[in-house]
């Protein structure tokens, strides 16, 4: 399994953190998403799925997306 730090600056509330575990689960993923930090911490099998595909997921629900941090 891979890990990778998400940024993600326009999320705000609870409702955002549901959105986004619901995209980054709808690839085959894993999120730890924190409101708090504004990041996401992904695991996945590299195998399976990738970064941008991941990236993309959440994208989709109209959020912004920076690779990288120090997780959360």
């Amino acid at each position: 399994m891979t890990k990778a730090v998400l940024k993600i600056p326009n999320m705000s509330c609870k409702h955002c953190v549901m959105r986004i575990n619901k995209a980054i689960e709808s690839v085959g993923a894993k999120g730890e998403v924190s409101l708090e930090k504004k990041k996401a911490v992904v695991e996945f099998d590299p195998g399976k799925v990738t970064l941008d595909e991941i990236i993309n997921a959440i994208k989709r629900y109209g959020y912004e997306v920076e690779i990288g941090g120090d997780g959360c």
